[in-house]
């Protein structure tokens, strides 16, 4: 039987037993995720001359960090809950030039690692950070989380949230990453080319990825599918009269500037330079 073309970068057999099917619930984005993201390495990867030793994959807690370590035939780090960047920053500077991909969750990246978030666009560290928002903690339970929407209920909010949600875009935008973009799991080949660009951007490279939760959302998963195409709209259209209250999915910036190595190593190279001044 023919075997799917992205199996090659998967653990199916691992000293304690099988690894697949996959943990995560029928219908969850999340493998969906993981399958754009294998087809934008498996891309990098023959056009790029990069070696699968070049790429590290690194995660935090939650049903979308499950993915990395568990599964992926990769260097790969399964960290604390939202430490996921700090742990990936480490890994950068121990050696500039691995291509790191971050998996996160919504609430492992603007919740409890939401000072993380910040500061690591602001700083444009070389990451690409992939995180998947389905707009509640899935794993946990289906509670509130900082990107669910207003009015929606969960098992916190039983009679509607009263926040507002996070921006995630536009707060990475503000803070300083150099690519920044919003898909759906309704949008495979969008969201690849995203992933493409993110990997070989410099600097910062943030991509949100609406995901369906059919569990804790109760809904099928074709349904809320049906549903993301319907709530969202091209950028360049968010501004029209049909865009008012659905989601903006496109790019949003993709800029060049120094990302944080090559300034460090400009310090560095100064400091090295007036050493030999004063010797």
């Amino acid at each position: 039987m023919k075997k799917h073309p992205m199996l090659k970068y998967l653990k199916e057999e691992t000293p304690s037993g099988p690894r697949l099917p996959l943990i995560m619930c029928p219908g969850c984005g999340a493998g969906q995720v993981l399958n754009y993201t294998l087809h934008a390495v498996d891309i990098v990867l023959q056009e790029d001359g990069l070696r699968k030793e070049d790429i590290v994959f690194i995660s935090g807690v939650g049903c979308s960090s499950r993915l990395a370590s568990h599964y992926l035939d990769f260097d790969s780090g399964w960290t604390l809950h939202g430490r996921a960047l700090a742990v990936a920053t480490g890994a950068l500077l121990a050696n500039p030039k691995l291509r790191i991909i971050v998996f996160t969750g919504d609430g492992d990246a603007a919740a409890i690692g939401g000072n993380h978030f910040i500061h690591t666009c602001r700083r444009n560290i070389d990451l690409t950070i992939l995180c998947m928002n389905n707009g509640l903690y899935g794993m946990t339970g289906g509670q509130v989380a900082p990107t669910t929407p207003v009015g929606e209920t969960t098992t916190t909010t039983p009679y509607g949230n009263v926040e507002d949600a996070f921006d995630l875009c536009r707060l990475a935008q503000t803070a300083g990453a150099t690519y920044v973009a919003r898909w759906t799991t309704a949008h495979p080949h969008q969201t690849i080319k995203s992933i493409v660009k993110g990997i070989r951007k410099k600097g910062t490279a943030f991509i949100e990825i609406l995901s369906q939760c059919p569990v804790h959302l109760k809904s099928a998963p074709v349904e809320m599918f049906k549903r993301m195409k319907k709530i969202t709209i091209p950028l360049k259209k968010a501004d029209v009269p049909e865009g008012k209250g659905r989601i903006p999915v496109g790019e949003f910036c993709d800029i060049d500037k120094p990302d944080w190595i090559e300034r460090y190593q400009k310090s560095v190279d100064r400091f090295r330079s007036e050493k030999q001044t004063h010797e």
